[in-house]
């Protein structure tokens, strides 16, 4: 059993067992998704925000009470992933403000610096929802400090908090009506409570039970069989992104560089270089990666490398005298004429535009460099400007090398990998914009999920950060394609938010569980086509769901349908997509790309 007062120490013991307990039912929580898409991703965002706020912690020496509580405020605030994550980071920062002078705490000081948490939560919210996990947090909030003004100690005051919670949870359907057409209690709500009982069970001296596998604090590290295929990968040919259009395109700088960070993703770094160039070789593992990669755009490999970690090494070497206009490899899977005269595009993610190279010279991504005691002279070597552009620097959200390739066309200066399947964390999005020269930046999020994380960067750095609400990948492509770079950024924020009214989005997916949304009935494995966040469509195919959700898109005064096929779609089926297509909205102008999103079929946009 803790002791009381709770020290430092008995915080921790709270903590672990608390993470323990989310980490054996995250797979639980990830299910009560209120759709039946898969991308339920709750538990998990809950799962890594609680490790950062563990890993800040384990670094804490100190007894204190108010130190242990200041580090998980940190931890969890740069670790954020998700809204969920976002409402539990908020939940910690004020139980920590609440507890900053203390060296410990009685069961009365918890309750308060709980319902301090909650009052913090609430005010970073801009339009609460009630059913979520405010809610619960709220009322076990209220709940326990009843409990403890009457004297109750931490047992009793964290059972009774997570009484409270459980109840509070079980109605969560009566206060949202889409919980209660999906079938499910709030996933938010349902991660908390598991977070109480974790805190629960430790007060009382006893222990999770391990049963999804234990909980580590600490960055997975690499095993042997890993290190034996990174080995191996080593002596292995590089795919070149160039192998697709069987073009003999060559690239005038080598380009080599070493960087090292926590949880570095090899697969995440390989896929936003891979259209850059070619001979791209990417190892290592979590902690440090070799990179190696022929490109025109030397300063964009190295904008990319230090969106994920320190670049400690870097070898940029002129191969040949650069050639005015490179062309870039593009997958052209029919002409315009073969497929719609006149009407219709088929062609990979970023192969449109006017620039043959596929990237904008006049801009550099790099803000400094390691190693450069002269870091205009090395912008200059390398490609880019010597002096940022003016204007905003921008930062995107997008997963799929084809869609990340696009938005770096568009203008975008930084791409973080995630969206659906992953949400970044706040500090990904923060090193991201600390990597950029400019003061002044705009973040893209493209997902709902993302936009508090998004939000929570402004107050973590010097400089000025202004989100645009865009929630899906089509609202991201429509804002960037205004961007003015002789504008600041607050004017090209408003020209932004104008350009979200102009588009519709729509999501294509399949469905991992039986479900009902309103009258739809929706059965495993059934495709599901989705309007602006609304299921409007069920299908036993993704063509005919895409088929109908364009037919639903496609009214009058539009003019451009635009589709984002992903990993699941073969170019075979794009091209057959995109005469469908023609024959539904033959007024429209139709454009299919190669997006390579995860999971999601097809993403369409409807301006």
């Amino acid at each position: 059993m803790v002791d009381e007062p709770l020290t430092g120490k008995g915080f921790k013991e709270l903590m672990l067992s608390a993470a323990r307990r989310l980490d054996v039912n995250k797979e639980a929580v990830n299910s009560l998704n209120v759709f039946p898409v898969p991308d339920g991703d709750t538990g998990t965002n809950m799962c890594l925000t609680m490790a950062a706020a563990l890993r800040e912690l384990d670094k804490v020496r100190s007894s204190s009470i108010g130190e242990s509580a200041k580090a998980i405020s940190l931890g969890s605030l740069m670790g954020a992933r998700g809204n969920s994550g976002v409402i539990l980071s908020q939940l910690m920062r004020g139980f920590a403000k609440s507890l900053q002078d203390n060296r410990t705490a009685t069961a009365l000081q918890l309750a308060w610096a709980f319902q301090e948490g909650v009052e913090t939560a609430y005010k970073a919210v801009m339009k609460p929802v009630e059913g979520t996990i405010l809610t619960v947090a709220r009322e076990a909030a209220k709940s326990g400090l009843q409990a403890a003004r009457k004297g109750a100690g931490l047992v009793e005051f964290l059972n009774l908090a997570t009484s409270r919670a459980s109840e509070v949870l079980a109605r969560t359907p009566d206060m949202l009506p889409v919980l209660k057409q999906a079938g499910v209690v709030d996933a938010g709500g349902m991660g908390l409570l598991y977070i109480l009982e974790g805190a629960l069970t430790a007060a009382r001296g006893e222990e999770v039970a391990e049963e999804a596998g234990a909980w580590s604090a600490s960055p997975p590290q690499a095993t042997a069989a890993e290190a034996l295929a990174l080995a191996q990968a080593t002596a292995t040919p590089a795919k070149h992104a160039a192998a697709e259009a069987d073009a003999d395109i060559r690239y005038a700088y080598d380009t080599q560089l070493l960087i090292k960070g926590l949880g570095l993703a090899v697969d995440r770094i390989r896929a936003e270089l891979e259209p850059m160039g070619d001979s791209l070789l990417v190892v290592g593992d979590t902690q440090l990666i070799k990179i190696h990669v022929h490109t025109n755009e030397p300063h964009q490999a190295i904008a990319v490398c230090l969106g994920h970690g320190e670049i400690v090494e870097a070898s940029v070497e002129n191969m040949r005298q650069q050639h005015e206009a490179l062309e870039r490899a593009h997958l052209d899977l029919a002409s315009p004429d073969s497929v719609v005269p006149g009407k219709t595009s088929i062609q990979a993610a970023g192969a449109a535009g006017s620039r043959p190279d596929g990237f904008d010279h006049s801009r550099s991504a790099v803000s400094a460099f390691p190693g450069a005691p002269n870091q205009r002279a090395f912008l200059e070597a390398v490609g880019g400007d010597a002096e940022p552009a003016g204007g905003p620097g921008v930062v995107v959200v997008a997963s799929g090398a084809g869609l990340e390739a696009m938005f770096r066309n568009l203008g975008a200066d930084m791409v973080v990998s995630g969206g659906q399947t992953m949400n970044p964390s706040t500090e990904d999005m923060l090193r991201a914009i600390e990597s950029l020269p400019q003061p002044d930046v705009l973040v893209l999020p493209n997902n709902g999920n993302i936009l508090l994380a998004a939000k929570q960067t402004d107050e973590l750095t010097s400089k000025t950060v202004r989100v645009v609400p865009t929630r899906s990948i089509p609202q991201g492509i429509a804002a960037l394609v205004v961007l003015n770079r002789q504008l600041d950024a607050e004017k090209n924020q408003a020209r932004m938010e104008q350009a979200l009214a102009r588009v519709r989005s729509g999501e294509i997916t399949r469905a991992v569980r039986d479900s009902q949304y309103k009258d739809i009935a929706i059965k495993e494995g059934d495709f599901i086509g989705l309007l602006d966040d609304e299921i409007t469509t069920v299908g036993k195919s993704a063509e005919a769901v895409l088929e109908a959700l364009v037919s639903r898109m496609s009214q009058d005064g539009t003019e451009i349908v635009t589709v984002f096929y992903g990993e699941p779609v073969s170019d075979d089926e794009a091209v057959r997509a995109a005469e469908r297509l023609k024959e539904i909205a033959p007024d429209h102008e139709i454009e299919i790309h190669r997006g390579g999103q995860p999971l999601y079929h097809y993403l369409v946009s409807v301006e």
